[in-house]
C-alpha cells in the first residue's frame, strides 16, 4: 500500500466533499431551471455544469481516465447546449438594446433558433439520467478516499503538475493580445483563463480559500475576454445575415467596432496593471 504524504488525506476528503457538493448544486439549478427556463437560470446551471467539470476532469489518477471520461461526457454536453441557448440570449439582448430600425426579421429568426435551441436543452435536461450519475460521483467521491489510488507523488504534486499545465497556455498568449488583429489569440486566451478560474476555484475549496486574490484576478480577464468575443460573434452573424438592410448592417457594425476599441484598451490597462503571473498558493 502507498503511503499518504502528511495532511493528504484529508485533502482528499475535501476534493471528495467539493464533488459532490457541485454536484448537488447542478440538481438544485436544474430543478430550478426546468421550473423557470430564464436566461438567468440558463447561464448558472451552465456555469454550475463547468464547475462540476473542472472537479471531475481532475479524477484521471484516481479512478482512471476511461471512468473519469464517462462521467464528464454527460455534463460536457449539457453545457454545450446551455452554451447554444446562453449565446443566442446574449445576441437577442444586444440587438434588441441597440435600437436600431430593420432589425426585426433577424430577431424573429433569432428568436426561433432560441426556441428550439432551448427545447433541446430542456430534453437533455429532463433526459440527464441523474440516479446514475449520482451513484458514480458518490462512488468516485469514495475512492478519493482510498490509500490504494492515490498517486505515488502525492496529492499536492498533482495538482499542482496541473495548475502549472492550464497556466502555460496563458504565459504564451499573454505577449500576443494587445494587437487589434489578434482575434483568434484573444478568443484562445479566454477559453485558458476560464479553464484556470474553474479549476482554482477547485483549489480554493480544498485548500482552504487562499486564492481569492487570483480568483477575483481571472473573473475581470474572463468578463473582459468574454465582451470581446460575443461582439466577435454578432459582428460575425451581422455579415453572414443576407437579408439585413446595409444601412443597419454598417451601422451595428461601426457600433461593434468602436466598442471593441474600447475594450481593447481596458484590456491593455489590464495587462500593464494586473498581469497575470503563476501561482499555486497553499
Amino acid at each position: 500500500m502507498q503511503q499518504l504524504l502528511p495532511g493528504s488525506r484529508q485533502l482528499l476528503e475535501a476534493f471528495a466533499t467539493s464533488l459532490i457538493s457541485r454536484w448537488d448544486d447542478l440538481l438544485q439549478l436544474r430543478h430550478q431551471t426546468l421550473t423557470c427556463f430564464d436566461i438567468e437560470h440558463i447561464h448558472d446551471l451552465r456555469v454550475t455544469s463547468r464547475r462540476l467539470r473542472g472537479a471531475i476532469e481532475q479524477l484521471g489518477p484516481f479512478i482512471g481516465t476511461e471512468r473519469m471520461e464517462r462521467l464528464r461526457r454527460p455534463v460536457r454536453r449539457l453545457t454545450r447546449e446551455l452554451g447554444l441557448v446562453r449565446n443566442l440570449d446574449e445576441t437577442l439582448l444586444y440587438l434588441e438594446k441597440s435600437g436600431e430600425q430593420g432589425l426585426e426579421p433577424l430577431l424573429v429568426s433569432l428568436g426561433q433558433q432560441r426556441t428550439q435551441e432551448a427545447a433541446q436543452a430542456r430534453r437533455l435536461l429532463e433526459s440527464l439520467d441523474c440516479m446514475k450519475l449520482e451513484r458514480q460521483l458518490r462512488a468516485a467521491a469514495a475512492a478519493l478516499v482510498t490509500p490504494d489510488n492515490i498517486a505515488s507523488q502525492g496529492l499536492l504534486a498533482l495538482l499542482s503538475e496541473r495548475n502549472l499545465a492550464l497556466y502555460y497556455p496563458i504565459h504564451a498568449l499573454l505577449p500576443l493580445v494587445a494587437a487589434p488583429e489578434m482575434v483568434e489569440e484573444r478568443h484562445a486566451l479566454r477559453i485558458a483563463v476560464k479553464k484556470w478560474r474553474y479549476f482554482t476555484e477547485l483549489l480554493h475549496a480544498i485548500l482552504g480559500g487562499k486564492q481569492q486574490p487570483l480568483l477575483d484576478q481571472l473573473r475581470q480577464y474572463q468578463s473582459l475576454l468574454g465582451d470581446m468575443n460575443d461582439r466577435v460573434v454578432i459582428a460575425t452573424l451581422l455579415h453572414e445575415t443576407a437579408d439585413l438592410p446595409e444601412a443597419v448592417r454598417e451601422s451595428l457594425l461601426k457600433t461593434i467596432a468602436k466598442e471593441q476599441r474600447k475594450l481593447l484598451k481596458k484590456l491593455c490597462g489590464l495587462l500593464n496593471e494586473k498581469p497575470i503571473v503563476y501561482r499555486f498558493e497553499l
